[in-house]
């Protein structure tokens, strides 16, 4: 594969890293820079959209054996 470099796309590539290093900025600081506090509240907001969980660490057999319904071709 060739990699094709030049100042604008390195400009733009470290453009996109600094906005995305903000915002996690950003949320860390809207927690206090807890960890427990911010898995806490996206633990909660996962539980209250009603979307199925699925824990892959769990399973031994492929997800879709277990959860049919999750295919949608």
């Amino acid at each position: 594969m060739k990699i094709i470099s030049n100042e604008s796309t390195v400009s733009f590539a470290d453009d996109v890293l600094r906005e995305v290093w903000r915002i996690k900025d950003d949320l860390s600081a809207s927690y206090g820079h807890d960890l427990d506090r911010l898995f806490a509240e996206a633990q909660e907001r996962q539980r209250l959209s009603g979307r199925i969980a699925i824990n892959l660490a769990n399973h031994s057999e492929p997800i879709f054996n277990v959860y049919p319904e999750t295919i949608h071709l």
